[in-house]
């Protein structure tokens, strides 16, 4: 008579399963929203780690783990398990092949270990992801929903604004004393290949308004879409990069044109 094994790998019961996808989550957003590329899979059965991601190391992700001003390492995955060690998170960290190049794969023990990694995700978050998270939130408040927003060598670079939507930023801070100007020049209908022309005046606009809201100059760039591509996209105008600092004080004045109480005192900025 043979007897089953006393540790035999069974999968874990749904509740259990439940509970790691969602810190699966948690953690891949945390880490998204610090400029980190993190690929997270749920272990499905008791004996595995509660999530393991996969962190390719092409993107920097050591350097949100390392000390600021801390001379590169030869094995990355050291700072980050000393570090993790530290803060009573039980994981391992090992350095594994990624295609051509190498990655960190950290195997989290627990859902309770996957939400302390989450949390000191954020805790190290950079000041220029901070601010871009804030303007992101801004801009999907008031309707702006495509992601153009990104985070280059500390700064943040304020990507394409379709046309329609920075009619709407210019109004929203202005809060609608632009809209004489912009029925006069014919902007809100002329978004065929034609209206190149009103798309630079809104941009020269637009960029008078925002570089008064944030407290710097933001190059207000046009991109008008030509006959063979305003099929495929919109005329859009970048509004170019900016420090972190100066991107809160946008966000902030979004925020309070567009709902007056939240904070300041809601004065739009004249054009």
């Amino acid at each position: 008579m043979t007897t089953a094994p006393a540790d035999v790998d069974t999968p874990v019961d749904r509740a259990s399963l439940e509970a790691r996808r969602a810190v699966a989550r948690d953690l891949q957003t945390a880490f998204r929203d610090s400029g980190v590329h993190a690929m997270p899979k749920i272990g499905m059965t008791t004996a595995a780690s509660a999530v393991s991601l996969t962190i390719p190391l092409s993107g920097g992700a050591p350097s949100l783990f390392l000390v600021d001003g801390q001379l590169p390492v030869p094995n990355p995955a050291a700072p980050l398990q000393h570090l993790l060690g530290q803060r009573g998170i039980q994981a391992k960290v090992t350095m594994v092949e990624f295609g051509p190049e190498t990655a960190l794969d950290v195997e989290v023990a627990t859902c309770g270990d996957a939400r302390r990694l989450a949390a000191l995700v954020v805790e190290r978050r950079s000041e220029a992801h901070e601010a871009a998270l804030r303007l992101r939130a801004a801009f999907t408040k008031i309707g702006i929903t495509e992601d153009r927003i990104f985070v280059t060598d500390g700064a943040v670079q304020i990507g394409e604004v379709n046309a329609p939507d920075a009619v709407t930023l210019l109004e929203i801070l202005t809060d609608g004393d632009s809209s004489a100007a912009l029925n006069e020049q014919g902007f809100r209908d002329r978004w065929d290949a034609g209206g190149w022309r009103e798309v630079e005046k809104l941009a020269q606009l637009l960029g008078r308004v925002v570089s008064k809201a944030c407290g710097q100059y933001l190059e207000s760039v046009p991109a008008p879409a030509c006959h063979t591509c305003v099929s495929s996209r919109p005329h859009q105008i970048s509004l170019g990069t900016a420090s972190p600092q100066h991107v809160l004080l946008l966000a902030s004045a979004i925020t309070a044109a567009d709902d007056p109480g939240a904070c300041g005192d809601g004065a739009p900025p004249h054009i």
